[in-house]
């Protein structure tokens, strides 16, 4: 019997898994930097309203969907929400941007424009009652195509706090984006925005209705560290510096793509993106590690 070397086929092995998922990895992922996402992506985008079917409400008033048309379901789902005397216009351009890189957008507006907070938490938990009926619905265009374990929110000031109060009232929210996010300093308190899902922060350098300072900042601190967070201030940026993908030079809608796709569809690829502060960043704040990655440590056998 020929004797077998145990630790130099072990190492022999190593190596093989080691250049094998390296191959993997730069094969699926290299191509994909920050600067490759496109405004729009690459996929069309299709819309849904009142008139196509869609169910309105009661806690919201009026909504579009945006979905692709020409991406490989199942898809995940975001539901945002605009802010304090504002409309479903001042934010609605992050619903074909979305959709366009895959992700289901809904799009609505309060009952009324002088909404809390509060009530935008409600407005956009019944948003997920809708998004996810969507895929039962017969005569949706995305019946039997939406993720309903992968949806999140998102909104722009009162409506970013709203989105931080409604992942405290819905564990299964998956992903928070809020946009110059406004709570009121004088009486939330930590416990108010602690959960789980994770969330990015977009501020504004020279924000004067929600300054940083006193919001986003504050609300980034006070998210629990367990949670996976990330705040990136606009360089010169004002209230509504994040209201369009297309803001802080591009960058709001790229860093947008990246951790929804890592945090809400599941692409590992997408992690390593967000690690570098782009150039439009006037503070950029992360507690993010791209752990799912395979590493050295996660492949090395134990013994050799």
């Amino acid at each position: 019997m020929i004797p077998i070397n145990i630790s130099a086929t072990s190492s022999i092995l190593y190596i093989a898994l080691c250049l094998s998922v390296g191959s993997s990895f730069a094969q699926t992922c290299d191509s994909l930097t920050l600067d490759s996402i496109g405004n729009p992506g690459a996929y069309t985008v299709g819309s849904l309203t009142k008139s196509d079917g869609l169910r309105n409400g009661p806690d919201y008033r009026r909504a579009t969907i945006y979905y692709p048309t020409n991406a490989t379901p199942p898809y995940s789902g975001m539901a945002i929400i605009p802010g304090f005397v504002s409309g479903q216009s001042s934010i609605q351009n992050w619903g074909p941007f979305l959709a366009s890189h895959g992700i289901v957008t809904m799009i609505i507006r309060t009952n009324s424009i002088l909404e809390s907070p509060e009530t935008r938490r409600d407005a956009l938990l019944d948003a997920l009652v809708t998004l996810k009926g969507e895929n039962t619905r017969a005569a949706s265009p995305l019946l039997g195509q939406l993720d309903v374990n992968s949806f999140g929110v998102g909104g722009w000031s009162m409506g970013g706090g709203g989105a931080q109060l409604a992942a405290v009232a819905d564990p299964s929210i998956k992903a928070v984006m809020v946009l110059c996010p406004w709570l009121d300093s004088k009486t939330f308190s930590p416990t108010d925005i602690n959960h789980d899902a994770p969330i990015l922060f977009f501020s504004a350098e020279n924000d004067i209705l929600a300054p940083p300072a006193s919001n986003a900042d504050v609300q980034y601190d006070y998210t629990l560290q367990s949670t996976s967070k990330m705040l990136f201030e606009i360089a010169g940026g004002r209230h509504w510096a994040a209201n369009d993908p297309s803001g802080g030079g591009e960058y709001v809608g790229k860093i947008a793509v990246a951790w929804l796709n890592y945090f809400l569809v599941g692409d590992t690829c997408y992690c390593p993106l967000v690690l570098k502060t782009p150039p439009t960043a006037s503070k950029y704040l992360l507690n993010l590690t791209c752990s799912s990655l395979v590493s050295v440590d996660e492949v090395i056998p134990t013994t050799l």
